[in-house]
């Protein structure tokens, strides 16, 4: 299984790439986790994007157009360790 790091945008963003473009981005951790195409974590076979500051997560979309959800756990503790 590939590990993918993971990093906060400029928005608070939470984003998951290989570990040279994470470093690019400053403060990153590890995870098992998978990425979507676009770089955004996978739970349960969705890409999610998650607002660390906000506490809020997407599927099939962003906070403008996607549907809100209950944020998972796993995106909780690993924005944790980054903010």
């Amino acid at each position: 299984m590939t590990k993918n790091y993971v990093y906060l945008d400029q928005y608070g963003i939470l984003h998951l790439h290989n570990q040279q473009e994470a470093a690019q981005h400053g403060k990153n951790v590890v995870t098992d986790l998978q990425a979507d195409e676009s770089g955004f974590p996978v739970i349960e076979g969705q890409g999610v994007v998650y607002y660390a500051r906000e506490d809020k997560a997407y599927i099939r979309g962003n906070k403008s157009d996607g549907k809100l959800i209950a944020t998972p756990p796993v995106l909780k503790q690993l924005a944790a360790e980054l903010l």
